[in-house]
Parts: C-alpha cells; structure tokens; sequence
C-alpha cells in the first residue's frame, strides 16, 4: 500500500517478541511514542473534565469548510470534539421531559406539616397531673414564649393549676391547624393557660371572643366557669348580658352564691330582661334570704339598686302591708332605709301621674326637686306566665314573693332554652293574661 506523508518509515527500530524463549525487547522510539500518547490522553481527560464542569455552549453547526474532506492520502479527519459538533452535557434532557419521567420533589413544608398534624415521630412529651401528651417540641416553640426560652428538654411538666389537660389539648390543636376556631367550652381554660405559656396571639383571640361573642346563657355559664377557675373577678361584667336569661338564671344555685359587688352590678343593669321591677326585687330578696344573718347588713346596698320609680304607687302601699307580704319581704321592706327608698319612689310616680302628659311641666319639677328619672329595664313578656303583662296593658297584678318563687320553679322544670321564647314586652299589644281573664268571665255559671 502507498504510504502517506505522516507515517514511520520501515527501517525504523521495531518491537518483536520471541515466544520460544520468553524474551521481549521493545525499541527506544516506541516507548517514547507510548509516552506521548499516554500525556496526550491525559490531556483530553483534562478538556473533558473543564467540559463537563463548565457546560460551555457548543457551536451549534459547523461549517462546510471545517467538515469537507482533507487533502491528501487516506482523508485523514481532523481530531474534533462532541461540543464542537453541537453536543453538550448541559442539556441531555429538557424540563418538560424530565418532569414527564420523574415525579416531582415532595415540598418540605408539606412533609413537615404532615408529621406534625398526623402528631408521628414526636420527640417530646408534656405531662399534666397524669396526663400525658406526646408533642413536637418546635410546635410548641413556634407560639409559646415559655417554650422558646427553654431548652430542647424531652419532657416538661406543666402545672394543672394554669394548664389544665383540656386546656392544653385544645391549644395544641389550635397550634397545628390553619383556621383554627376556639370552643366556647372551656374558652376560659384557654386563655389561662395561653397567658401562663405565653401565647399573645391566642390571648387576644380569645379576649375578642369574650368581648364579642357571648351573650345571655352563655354569658351566664362563662360567668360560671370563670368562678370555678377563680376568675370571676376579671370577668364579672359577663353577668351585665344575660338579658332574657335573667330570670332563669334568678331561679338557679349560682345566683344565690353571688358575691355581694356581682349582684348590685347585675341587678343594676339595664339590660336584664324582666316583665316588672317587682321582678328585680324579688330576685333581691331572694338573694338576702338565703343566708339572711349574714346578708341582712347589705339590705340597704340592695334596697338602694332597685327603681321604685319604676312600679306602680298601690303596689308599692301594698308591698309595705305586713298583713299581705310575706315574711321573707317583711324583714327587708321595715328597714328604715328600705322604707325611704319606698317612699321615694311613690313619689316619683305620684308625681308622674299628677303631671300625666305635661311632658315638659313634668320634667321642670324633677329638675327642680334634684331627682333623676329611673332608666327603663329591658322589659320582657312571658306567654305562659301568670303575672306577666305587654308594656302598655292596662292591668296590673300584685306580685307577691310566693307567686314568683312559684315562677322560678316553673322554670327550672322547663327545657334549657326556654329562656329563648321571651319576647320583649312592646312586641305586641294582645295580652295573654288578660284575655284569658276576660273570657274566664265571659262563661257562663252553672
């Protein structure tokens, strides 16, 4: 064959290997030959290697005259790399197709959420009295500033005194949840317990739903709670919105054990619902009987936070008759100070009924006999009830403490809510009572 121009000529040293007497001799030229093709791989591993780390952008497509034939024997190619014929590693697969062929990355938020709300893998745990809750510490550290501050302890024991166990739950769940909604069972608890561990968010949560939310028989039992955990004193005004509850909540054991500064800010309310203001002192007096020694010195407190202005002159000469009231009525009516609140009040309304509709004429005599006029109660009318009466009725019945006792037992063997069909005194003209007395009347006799 012809040789070309870059080849070894013949009579240059050559390698032979003589199989019979195991000797091999290798010429000098070929060893240096080896040498420089092992540096000169070497060296394409090193441009290899840059090409793979760097990912430079290759040309695209190479030109005619690059890729047209060499001259000369054998068309011996130039050495020409992948990146220079438009082949690079930076983008052996596309975006679409790699997602198309590999799911995606599960979110790390997600994951951790997951563990969290599905409460696995816990590595700590909360004890309260003999309860125990296993927990995620960095939950608890997310909201608590007492938690923040500790170390990362496996147990801590909390207090069941500030933290109760229900109180504790709801908190926690609270924490894991995105729109976390507060019970009103157990509220209290709650914002105990978060003011102990110090959870400012969750404190004015519930602070707003204290303030906004509860109203009537709830009040009344947060009013309850609150005594049990010992914190009526920071939450006593919950009793100024019982309103329509009022009266069942008079008929109750938890309105006998009032303290004395809760019943005045109760029964001087305006918002207490009652049909009359007989009503009210009624209720008082049932307050100062049930431990009548030791509550007779507050007759005057009391006496003095009811609006006798409010009730009718003859019924107020009519309550003072020892003959008529009862004797749970006598022992407060005959204080001194109880009879000048009396009499002050048949005054005010004496005067009304001089003046009648000389609103004006009316108005100049209070001024000047220094007396203010006694705000009107949230009036209320029970249907079913015998001594109730619509705001503009006519009639008008002497309400005597054992016809309101026999009410309240009435109502304690009522459904929960009965309080809830009350309906306010003005709803309606039509009075019940009165048209049932009219057509008791109307009978003819045997």
């Amino acid at each position: 064959m012809p040789q070309g121009g870059n080849t070894e000529p013949e009579d240059e040293s050559t390698c032979s290997i003589d199989c019979g007497s195991q000797k091999t001799s290798f010429s000098y030229s070929h060893a240096v030959k080896t040498a420089k093709e092992s540096k000169a791989a070497e060296s394409d591993e090193e441009e290899d290697m840059k090409l793979l780390h760097h990912n430079q952008t290759a040309i695209a497509r190479s030109s005619v005259s690059v890729l047209r034939n060499q001259t000369g024997v054998f068309n011996t190619l130039s050495e020409r790399s992948m990146s220079s014929l438009g082949y690079t590693t930076a983008y052996l697969l596309k975006k679409k197709e790699l997602r198309k062929s590999i799911n995606e990355k599960v979110n790390l938020y997600q994951a951790i959420y997951c563990l969290v709300k599905e409460r696995v893998l816990t590595n700590s745990e909360v004890t309260i009295g003999k309860c125990r809750y296993p927990v995620h510490l960095m939950v608890l550290q997310s909201f608590s500033r007492m938690f923040c501050d500790m170390s990362n302890d496996l147990s801590v024991d909390l207090p069941k005194e500030k933290v109760t166990p229900r109180s504790f739950s709801l908190i926690y769940d609270w924490m894991i949840q995105d729109k976390p909604i507060l019970p009103r069972h157990g509220l209290l608890e709650v914002l105990q317990a978060s003011t102990f561990l110090g959870i400012p968010q969750l404190v004015n949560q519930c602070m707003f739903c204290l303030q906004n939310g509860f109203e009537e028989d709830t009040a009344a039992m947060l009013y309850v709670e609150a005594k049990i955990l010992k914190l009526e004193h920071t939450h006593f005004e919950l009793l100024k919105r019982v309103a329509k509850f009022f009266l069942t909540f008079v008929a109750s054991k938890e309105f006998l054990r009032l303290p004395l500064d809760h019943l005045l800010m109760l029964i001087q309310s305006n918002h207490i619902g009652v049909n009359t203001e007989l009503e009210v002192f009624m209720a008082a007096t049932r307050w100062l009987n049930h431990h009548w020694p030791q509550r007779q010195e507050h007759i005057s407190e009391v006496a003095t936070s009811i609006r006798f202005g409010l009730i009718p002159p003859w019924l107020l000469i009519r309550l003072q008759k020892p003959d008529i009231s009862a004797v749970e009525v006598r022992r407060i009516v005959t204080v001194t100070e109880v009879r000048q609140t009396i009499h002050d009040g048949i005054a005010y309304t004496t005067s009304r009924l001089f003046y009648g509709a000389d609103r004006e004429a009316f108005i100049q005599h209070l001024h000047k006999s220094n007396v203010n006029p006694p705000v009107q109660r949230s009036w209320i009318y029970d249907r079913k009830c015998s001594h109730h009466h619509r705001l503009l009725c006519k009639n008008t019945l002497d309400l005597t403490y054992e016809t309101f006792v026999e009410y309240l037992n009435y109502l304690q063997t009522q459904h929960r809510d009965y309080w809830r069909s009350m309906e306010p005194a003005e709803a309606s003209n039509l009075c019940f009572n009165c048209q049932a007395k009219k057509s008791d009347r109307a009978k003819p006799t045997s």
